[in-house]
């Protein structure tokens, strides 16, 4: 499978392609019924791309900062994968259990996407509508998977800033719920 998804990333021509590409194959891998992708606009992260979240949802992650408790705050603190096998469980998560009710999740991970040599160029997260872990082979496969895609994705930034680029989709991603 992880041949595949290389392939398939490999084959869009565009930044904005490949995020969807990398985020669908993702939501995919782990057999979720949503997800999104985040880009770093400074200390703060953007969502770029989401499949099945409500405006709620949209509007109170839209910027995530390393502090907050959530999944996608905490993988950008400790810089690495994270796991919320139930949200109605975790206490750092208490914050954002009416909505993650409301969105119809109980569980998510979040995977940063690191290049070969450190660079953060966003993070990936999949949600469950039960409680739910990802197996030791899938998030294995998204660990090679986020690398190879991280890489990738900042060659095809060509003279694009990342954080201009993560403006320019969120703003995009966003027009769409402004009135919901």
């Amino acid at each position: 499978m992880l041949a595949q998804m290389i392939r398939r990333l490999k084959a869009e021509g565009t930044f904005e392609g490949a995020i969807e590409i990398a985020l669908d194959d993702v939501i995919a891998l782990h057999g979720a019924e949503y997800g999104n992708l985040q880009l770093p606009i400074g200390e703060e992260l953007a969502i770029v791309a989401q499949r099945g979240h409500p405006a709620a949802f949209l509007r109170a992650f839209r910027r995530v900062k390393s502090g907050y408790g959530c999944a996608c705050g905490r993988a950008l603190r400790l810089g690495t994968q994270v796991v919320i096998h139930d949200v109605e469980v975790d206490p750092e998560y208490a914050p954002y259990r009416d909505l993650a009710k409301i969105a119809g999740y109980r569980s998510v991970q979040t995977t940063p996407l690191v290049t070969e040599d450190g660079a953060l160029l966003g993070l990936i997260s999949t949600h469950f509508a039960n409680p739910h872990e990802p197996t030791p082979i899938e998030m294995e496969t998204l660990r090679e998977y986020s690398v190879v895609a991280a890489e990738y994705l900042f060659a095809s930034l060509g003279d694009a800033s990342l954080a201009a680029k993560a403006e320019q989709m969120s703003d995009k991603l966003f027009a769409d719920y402004q009135d919901r």
